[in-house]
């Protein structure tokens, strides 16, 4: 496996999204496996549509207003492309193109709009790596045709992040990518941009900052039980944090803050709420293993770093976390150089997690 992705079904079961390949550089199949009931046991591999051999790694996964999941991937030959469901927990149409375009796109990121229209998001290079976005017309209806939000600062790194702020307008997140042949000592920021009104026009980029010299990480958007909007990254091993001051300001956010650990070095990380309102972020060390940090139970502030159980051979990564019908947690991470996957399930909503977990072979 070289990318996955959850998403709840409008039943509240839980649907787990895979890319496969023989390498993390080259395209393979998509598959999917799903609970057979909200919170239960899940089913076996199944290929998803037909064409299978479409996808590099990464699938992005949102919902239609009606409950039908709606999946996206970079294609093989670097189209983004779309299936989704027919009907609401059941059945997917075939395999699609969002809209055709002389360009590569990177891994997509979807999120649905204020009226129920889907929109689509990627990075591609076009003399500079950009960030473009298409959206469809009417709720489940034609795409438009792609336009470019230009690039943040130097440039697009190849990961974004896209949440819906209180209010309903989206919010999307792009991390700086250095221009290598500057002389100049890089420092790293990250950049968002927003729709003005729900459902409508978007302001240019403005910087977030963090002026970390080196390269930040991805951007990971998690939900206060406010309603704020919070953004996390990694640089240098640290995971850092911003967030909204209120809920649905985009324009007052935090200066960055660290949650570091004095002996830990950080890599890949995910964020989830507990069913108690707290968030929880999840994050892989340097040597392949997981540690979790979650907000303190009324009050404010984070309690200490906390190491999980971790019997998968070989490193995880890429951790990514989703919600049960009951509130229970649901944690995935792939492992390397195996190219399989770790499961771990919170015992009870907003509890603690067990000593072992499950290995998911590789479809």
């Amino acid at each position: 496996m070289t990318g996955v992705a959850l998403a709840a079904n409008q039943d509240g079961r839980l649907e787990l999204v895979a890319t496969t390949g023989e390498d993390e550089g080259e395209s393979g199949d998509v598959f999917h496996a799903w609970q057979e009931t909200p919170g239960g046991d899940w089913s076996g591999w199944r290929v998803l549509g037909q064409p299978s051999e479409v996808a590099f790694p990464g699938p992005a996964v949102a919902a239609h207003a009606d409950g039908r999941l709606h999946v996206a991937v970079a294609g093989w030959d670097r189209q983004v492309r779309e299936i989704e469901q027919t009907a609401p927990d059941n059945g997917w149409s075939e395999w699609g193109v969002v809209r055709p375009a002389d360009l590569e796109f990177g891994r997509p990121a979807l999120a649905r709009n204020y009226d129920g229209r889907l929109e689509v998001f990627a990075v591609a290079d076009q003399g500079g790596w950009a960030v473009w976005h298409a959206w469809q017309a009417t709720p489940g209806g034609q795409w438009s045709g792609w336009r470019s939000f230009g690039p943040p600062g130097s440039g697009a790194s190849g990961l974004l992040a896209v949440g819906a702020n209180d209010d309903g307008r989206l919010e999307l997140f792009s991390s700086e990518e250095p221009d290598k042949g500057s002389p100049v000592i890089f420092e790293g920021h990250m950049f968002h941009r927003y729709q003005h009104t729900p459902g409508g026009g978007w302001s240019d980029w403005e910087t977030l900052g963090t002026g970390v010299a080196d390269e930040v990480g991805f951007p990971v958007l998690g939900r206060n039980a406010d309603r704020r909007l919070e953004l996390f990254m990694g640089a240098n091993g640290v995971v850092w944090h911003s967030w909204q001051r209120s809920p649905a300001d985009s324009t007052s956010w935090s200066p960055w803050a660290r949650l570091r650990h004095d002996t830990e070095t950080f890599v890949d990380l995910a964020v989830g709420a507990n069913a108690d309102g707290r968030l929880v972020v999840v994050a892989t060390n340097d040597r392949g293993r997981l540690w979790r940090r979650e907000q303190n139970p009324g009050a404010d502030g984070w309690q200490p770093w906390t190491p999980m159980p971790n019997v998968a051979p070989g490193m995880l990564q890429e951790p990514t976390l989703a919600a049960n019908a009951d509130g229970r947690l649901e944690l995935f991470a792939r492992t390397n150089p195996l190219g399989d996957l770790y499961q771990l399930v919170q015992e009870e909503p907003s509890g603690g997690w067990p000593s072992t977990g499950r290995r998911w072979r590789h479809p």
